[in-house]
């Protein structure tokens, strides 16, 4: 039996080579949103932390210079919490976009993927049909070999 050959070979190493590079980009940015997501998580703890820690020090009684300096600690980190958190959001965004990518990519690979198997499918039947073909040849030849000797 000869080798299937599928002529579209090249364009499904191709297709599979895309669809890895955006496996790759589409994983950079999973890291990256999870990355920024602690960060977000740690400051938060931070601004626990300092908030805990600046009441119990006013309980105490502190003076206005650093009871000043725990407020704009404070303040400057509800800021970088809110512009991690919109970083986050435009993170998820290109995640998102990134998926979508993936997915396009993987179908195009796929739709190659058929065709070959379709095509595969159609060559083993082809090679089966003629197979068959010659085996009923001989065995009509052989029959009429026995039928011509018994004559």
């Amino acid at each position: 039996m000869k080798k299937f050959d599928f002529r579209l070979q090249p364009v499904l190493k191709y297709r599979e080579h895309l669809e890895n590079i955006a496996k790759q980009e589409y994983f950079q940015a999973s890291m990256d949103v999870k990355a920024v997501h602690e960060m977000i998580l740690q400051m938060e703890q931070t601004f626990r932390i300092m908030a805990d820690k600046a009441e119990q020090e006013t309980v105490k009684g502190v003076s206005a210079l650093l009871f000043r300096q725990y407020n704009d600690y404070l303040d400057s980190l509800e800021s970088d919490i809110a512009l991690k958190r919109k970083e986050h959001e435009q993170l998820q965004r290109i995640l998102a976009v990134k998926q979508q990518a993936l997915t396009k990519k993987s179908v195009e690979r796929k739709v190659i993927e058929r065709l070959k198997e379709k095509r595969r499918g159609e060559y083993v039947e082809k090679f089966q049909a003629e197979e068959q073909k010659r085996a009923d040849d001989m065995s009509s030849l052989k029959k009429a070999r026995d039928v011509s000797e018994n004559a």
